[in-house]
């Protein structure tokens, strides 16, 4: 005997209740058709009578019918759903990234499941297994630092996987990123050319080709202009705000300290404003400070912070088509797509 309905148990404290839910076969018997026909008109697969239709959905109404996604996807291999992961959902710049990836997934008919690593190896592996056992179609990831090696398996399978924003070494996929080595010598030219010569810079793990990719631009920018390099400006942190604070404290005890400092992301530029201010120092006056990231309202911000314009918004949008065109092109060549850097320059400052 077919079922015509499904159950759900639920609990609300110790108490454990059952609904019933309908079916396909509930929404065929009241509309007086085969569930061939219902599925027709769901799925827009088949040419259904404007007649049969009509019932259909009237039926669906009246019985309030959800699909059942679960066993839909079983059936069609697809959920319509992309994972992503990113570093930390409360940093902004990601959260505008993933903006971009939404909206656009979101008119393909595609859903957005999210998950924040705070750059954890060991939490990267974790939401893997979870997006795996979910059944996702593709994965957007900015990989954590650390062994790839998960994720170079889910590659080498040909799996849909775009990398955004920060490349592992040693393979090759799918990926969108911004030109670091081209952001750092922008800002480097503009603060140079303001006649700073002592620039520290920010970074976050070494491991990270974002950061190798603004050492090399850092180092390039002072060769081209004739400045001998202090490796002791380069700090290694973990881009949180604590790190940077305690970078900038040491920064400012050198004999020569640096006249400008520039973070590569917003809480490691606030950790650097928070230093120097304890420090009794005026900003720009005694150390101008710089940042990776741009955000409108940092017009309003004081003192005035230049910045490098990466687009993230952008990147999130492409990022979203090339999972898509993955999806649907499983066989076609990996591209790789990087997005060019812009400068903003706000306010200035006497070196």
């Amino acid at each position: 005997m077919m079922p015509y309905s499904r159950t759900v148990w639920g609990a609300a404290g110790s108490l454990y209740y059952r609904v019933t839910m309908p079916t396909i076969y509930d929404v065929a018997k009241r509309a007086g058709v085969s569930t061939y026909t219902v599925s027709s008109v769901l799925n827009k697969s088949a040419f259904v009578s404007p007649e049969l239709t009509a019932r259909v959905e009237k039926a669906v109404r009246e019985l309030d019918y959800t699909p059942n996604a679960v066993a839909r996807s079983l059936q069609t291999r697809s959920t319509r759903t992309i994972g992503m992961l990113i570093p930390d959902i409360g940093n902004p710049f990601y959260a505008i990234v993933a903006q971009g990836v939404e909206d656009t997934l979101r008119q393909e008919g595609y859903s957005l499941i999210l998950g924040s690593t705070y750059d954890h190896v060991e939490e990267q592996s974790r939401y893997l297994g979870v997006f795996r056992s979910k059944l996702i179609d593709g994965l957007l990831i900015y990989v954590a630092a650390g062994d790839q090696s998960e994720v170079q398996r889910m590659v080498e399978a040909r799996k849909p996987v775009v990398f955004v924003g920060r490349l592992p070494r040693g393979y090759t996929a799918d990926s969108i990123t911004a030109d670091n080595v081209k952001g750092v010598q922008l800002m480097l030219d503009h603060l140079i050319g303001k006649g700073h010569r002592d620039i520290a810079m920010l970074l976050g793990h070494h491991s990270l080709s974002t950061v190798t990719e603004r050492v090399e631009g850092w180092k390039r920018a002072m060769k081209r202009h004739g400045i001998k390099a202090r490796p002791e400006l380069i700090i290694e942190g973990d881009w949180s705000e604590a790190s940077a604070y305690a970078a900038t404290q040491g920064l400012l005890q050198l004999p020569g300290r640096p006249t400008a400092i520039f973070a590569v992301n917003f809480p490691m530029l606030t950790g650097a404003l928070r230093a120097i201010r304890e420090a009794g120092l005026r900003c720009p006056e005694d150390v101008e400070v710089a940042c990776s990231d741009d955000y409108d309202w940092l017009d309003l911000f004081h003192p005035p912070i230049s910045t490098i314009i990466q687009h993230n918004y952008n990147i999130g949008e492409e990022a979203a088509r090339m999972v898509l065109q993955r999806i649907r092109q499983p066989e076609r060549p990996f591209q790789q797509t990087t997005i060019e850097p812009h400068l903003r320059i706000r306010g200035e400052s006497a070196p």
